[in-house]
């Protein structure tokens, strides 16, 4: 059975072979936003698009 890693970059390849890497692009696109949904609300809307993951875990653990 294949790890999850590796079933990614399979993914990932056959976009590349296919020529379909816009699909790549829109699955970024969409974690990004869910990663950003997600830190806007364990951090209770303090959240900045600038803050790295660090900053948010540490909002998390130390502010609330």
């Amino acid at each position: 059975m294949k790890s999850r890693q590796e079933q990614i970059e399979d993914l990932v390849q056959e976009c590349y072979l296919v020529h379909q890497e816009s699909i790549i692009v829109q699955l970024i696109v969409k974690l990004e936003e869910e990663y950003r949904e997600i830190a806007t609300l364990s951090t209770m809307g303090e959240y900045k698009k600038d803050w790295t993951h660090q900053q948010v875990l540490d909002f998390i653990t130390f502010e609330t």
